[in-house]
This record gives C-alpha cells, structure tokens and sequence, in this order.
C-alpha cells in the first residue's frame, strides 16, 4: 500500500467517525421527540373566570421567555453558555455556569458571589433537580447523553432554572451536529490542499482532518484557551497524540520541508495568532 493510499484510508476512517457522530446525535434528537407524549385533552371552561396571573409572576415568565430567545439567538457554543448565565442569574442570587474534562470542573460564568467562588465546592453540590438545604442547585448540562457542564444556582425559582439549562443543551447538541454536517460538507472546498505534490497534498488534507477534529469534541476548551491564553495547557494532550498520528502517516521527507500540521493548529485552534502555541510543547521526536 502506498503513502498515499494510506493516508486515504486514515482519512476516510475519520471521515467515518464524524459521519457516525452526526447520525449519533440526529438519531437520539429523534428518539426524544418520539417519547414526546401527545399533549393531554384541554380541561373543561372553568365556572368562574380565573384571575389574571400577579405582576410578579407575569413578570418572571417575562424573564424565562426573554432569556430562552437570548439563548436562540446565540451564534456559538460559548454564546450559548453566556445567555444562559445571564438568564440564570436574573433569576437566581448566584449563578455559575461550569465546565467539565476529564474529571476537571472550572467556571466558564459566575454572577453575584462577593469573590471569585471555589469550584470543586460548586461542583461537589449534588447533582439534582431539588435544591438542598442551603437553597443550591446544581443542574446538569449534557450532549448527546454526555455531561459537558452544569449551571449551579442559589435561591433560584427552579423550574425556571431546569427549562434554561434543558434548552440550552438542546441549542449546544444541535450546533454541534450542524458542525459536524457543515465539517463533513467542506472538506473537499479548502482549494489550498490541491496545490503541490500528491504527497503534501495528502499531508495538509490529514493534518486539517485531525485538527478540525479536536475542534469538533473540544470547542469549550479551544474557546476558552484562546481567551484566557492557555490553549496549552488545555488541549497539550489532545494536540500531541493528533501529532503522533501525522507523524505516523506522513513521511519525514515530507515534514521536513513543512510543518503543516503546526500550520493548522495555528489556523483553526489559534485563530492565527501563532503565540498561543509558538512553544510547540505538543512536538515529539519524529520517526526517521
């Protein structure tokens, strides 16, 4: 099998893990609009006209309304999690919205602590819809079945709470699988990967493939790194075993004349700003 065959087949069997996740994701949406139940018969016309709702609730469902269009509204993964920590914290005294990878919580939002609050106490707060003696919550946020955070509140109207943190996942999962689409739908339109030999062709087409992808399941901590600056040591691990890989399929020959899988992580994690990684920790020794 040559070079490139191999590299064909590599990029089809990633290929073939995006297609799977996409059809993963439309299939679970699925199946949770099927347990849907039809909604109940209405109830008889009530003898006596029913009192119109106090100014206080109408004016919270005012707020839950307006915080689930600030959540539609919403352009981006991190957009999401910011609408919904401002929503949660109109309705709540403290609000943190949480993050979680590989065992590891840290705050992404948090409204109305004094100081900057601990995060494994928020985290440490059971995982329930109830709040516990102290008037906490800590509510779930989950893809797919995955927990990826959790919004934590204080003294929260809780239905209210639940429905912004249902919803916003709602919004996440199906951005998340409109990515994957528009991945899968793109990967032959960057004109750049057909210029040069068949081999540096095939080595930027990988190297795009297996960056595109940490982007794909990682997009919280790629945001994330690149606004506080520590991409690094955030996604160190994920960026050297992709790395691993290339080096791997693609021939030193190749590689030596250019590094185009440093140039993608540049691209698509850095946003080009090449000083979120000019310390290239993720290298390893390549195979001669």
């Amino acid at each position: 099998m040559t070079f490139d065959d191999e590299l064909k087949h590599a990029f089809e069997a990633l290929t073939a893990r995006l297609q799977t996740e996409l059809e993963r994701q439309i299939d679970a949406a699925k199946a949770e609009l099927a347990a849907v139940p039809p909604p109940p018969p209405p109830p008889p016309p009530p003898k006596e006209e029913e009192p119109a709702p106090s100014a206080s609730g109408a004016e919270a469902d005012e707020r839950l309304v307006e915080g689930i269009r600030s959540i539609d509204n919403a352009r981006s993964l991190s957009e999401i999690l910011d609408a919904l920590a401002s929503a949660a914290a109109r309705d709540a005294s403290r609000v943190a919205v949480l993050l979680t990878s590989g065992g590891e919580w840290r705050a992404w939002r948090t409204s109305g602590f004094d100081q900057e609050p601990d995060v494994a106490t928020l985290a440490a707060v059971a995982a329930d819809a109830s709040h516990d003696s102290r008037g906490r919550v800590r509510l779930p946020l989950a893809i797919s079945g995955e927990t990826v955070g959790a919004l934590y509140a204080e003294d929260g109207r809780l239905t209210a709470l639940e429905i912004l943190v249902r919803h916003a996942a709602r919004c996440l999962e199906s951005m998340t699988a409109f990515k994957t689409a528009r991945a899968l739908a793109r990967q032959d339109q960057h004109p750049g990967d057909e210029t040069g030999s068949d081999e540096e062709v095939s080595a930027r087409r990988y190297a795009r493939l297996l960056v595109s992808e940490i982007k794909l399941y990682h997009e919280a901590e790629v945001v994330a790194g690149r606004r506080e600056r520590d991409l690094m040591s955030r996604l160190g691990g994920e960026i050297t075993r992709a790395r691993v890989l290339y080096d791997q399929r693609v021939p030193s020959h190749v590689r030596r004349r250019a590094d185009y899988f440093h140039d993608e992580v540049v691209r698509t994690l850095a946003e080009g700003d090449a000083s979120l990684v000019e310390t290239r920790k993720y290298e390893v020794e390549s195979t001669k």
